[in-house]
């Protein structure tokens, strides 16, 4: 018979035991974007596993194919470690199953937008012209993880120089470029000009003026991963201004109008 004095420090023994067989395994899991999530598996169900969060334990179901090659043959190993942890595909995951494992932490960035511009003409009024472009700075805030074919699209737009607000604005140019950047470092350039001509007169006014400008980045998966609106009314319409393609016409909720392009105010200058 064991001595009695000796329990304590066996049942401490067997209670460590077990929590070491029961402690899952966690790691980090890394999105074709680029971003990481510390988790463990749960379960697997056809294409989809299910990770449950180090960070706040929440279960979330993340697309397979939404992970990196990596990913794929540690989950195809456990699947085999965990025949009895597999389950059935035919319900289909919901849908929170669309968002992956990059848009639970989002890419970070720091833009910056200036407006370059010159005016000619009368400074009293009259005929006059602005030449005008907007110079941008892309930022990394990352630390270690890089940004890959993520893309960044910046719209320009006018409105009617004849109203204080005007009931449309007219959408200049919209320019796109591929965005890799390392951590910690930044992307600078200037959209092309565009020339604005107004008639500015006492009691009458017309043609176009300057209004603002949406730029927007998304991942490779198609992602909004940061925007920088002025004015920043404009934010809200996000989704609708990613369909446009300039020049057009558009109403101030972004309804597409079938009014012709003021090109004799606005001149694309490439």
């Amino acid at each position: 018979m064991r001595n009695l004095a000796q329990m304590p420090i066996l049942l401490l023994a067997a209670v460590l035991a077990c929590a070491g067989a029961s402690r899952a395994e966690t790691r980090f899991f890394v999105s074709t974007a680029g971003s990481l999530l510390e988790a463990e598996i749960v379960s697997v169900a056809g294409e989809t596993v299910v990770l449950r969060k180090k960070d706040d334990g929440k279960e979330i179901p993340v697309p397979k194919a939404t992970l990196c090659k990596v990913d794929h043959a540690y989950i195809d190993t456990w699947v085999a470690e965990h025949p009895d942890q597999m389950k059935s595909s035919a319900t289909p995951p919901p849908a929170a199953a669309s968002a992956t494992a990059a848009g639970v932490k989002k890419f970070g960035f720091t833009t910056m937008v200036r407006s370059k511009k010159s005016t000619n003409g009368f400074a009293d009024g009259g005929y006059r012209s602005i030449d005008l472009s907007y110079s941008y700075s892309i930022q990394s805030r990352e630390v270690t993880r890089q940004i890959s074919a993520a893309k960044l699209v910046i719209l320009t737009f006018a409105k009617e120089a004849g109203t204080a607000d005007g009931d449309q604005l007219y959408v200049m140019q919209r320019v796109e470029q591929e965005l890799n950047l390392k951590p910690q470092t930044k992307l600078e350039n200037a959209t092309p000009e565009a020339r604005l001509r107004y008639y500015q007169g006492t009691n009458y006014r017309n043609g176009a003026k300057e209004y603002g400008y949406m730029l927007i980045i998304t991942d490779s998966a198609g992602v909004v991963q940061h925007t920088d609106c002025n004015p920043p009314t404009l934010e809200k319409f996000v989704k609708e201004a990613m369909d446009l393609k300039p020049p057009c016409v558009v109403s101030r909720e972004f309804r597409l109008l079938n009014t012709p392009f003021p090109s004799g105010d606005i001149e694309l200058i490439q």
